[in-house]
């Protein structure tokens, strides 16, 4: 190798990971993995536990990433035909896993009853089912009567999962 030197950075450059984004003088934006894959990913529910137990039942890896709400714990797999995601985000203050099928697919409430079964729990685990952002007559979207999501003023439907996930966890009554 050569003896390049490079210059360390300006001493005003913010975190090229850290909001807000694209202020500040530094001019990279790094964004994650899960940041640039996951806007492919269809939502199909919610699980009312951590990501760990069902990684350590299936033997997964738990992955560390981050996006622009905080850091999470992730897992992608593949089962029974379904590829899957299941996503953690630290300060969800919901305690929800996301659960997520990499690739787009119509029957996404079979996809979350073979992950249930395998995994050994029962629906109980599900705190939704479908995507809570969907418009409301949707009907893959069942949300359990004691998960309480934000309708109303300030849910904007057409604005970036991770926008509408940020306006759930932060919603008044949490």
């Amino acid at each position: 190798m050569t003896d390049i030197e490079v210059p360390g950075p300006d001493p005003d450059w913010q975190e090229a990971t850290g909001p807000p984004y694209y202020t500040g003088k530094n001019p990279a934006y790094q964004w994650s993995v899960w940041e640039h894959c996951s806007p492919l990913f269809q939502m199909i529910g919610g699980l009312a536990l951590p990501v760990q137990p069902v990684a350590r039942r299936l033997r997964l890896h738990v992955e560390r990433s981050w996006d622009g709400l905080d850091a999470l714990s992730v897992v992608l797999f593949r089962l029974r035909g379904f590829s899957f995601a299941i996503s953690e985000h630290d300060g969800n203050p919901a305690g929800i896993s996301l659960v997520w099928l990499t690739q787009g697919h119509e029957d996404a409430d079979k996809a979350l009853d073979i992950l249930l079964e395998v995994v050994g729990i029962g629906e109980e685990a599900v705190a939704f089912r479908g995507d809570p952002h969907e418009e409301p007559t949707a009907p893959s979207s069942t949300i359990h009567e004691d998960t309480l999501l934000p309708q109303g003023p300030g849910i904007i439907l057409g604005a970036s999962c991770w926008a509408r996930l940020r306006r759930i966890f932060s919603a008044p009554g949490k």
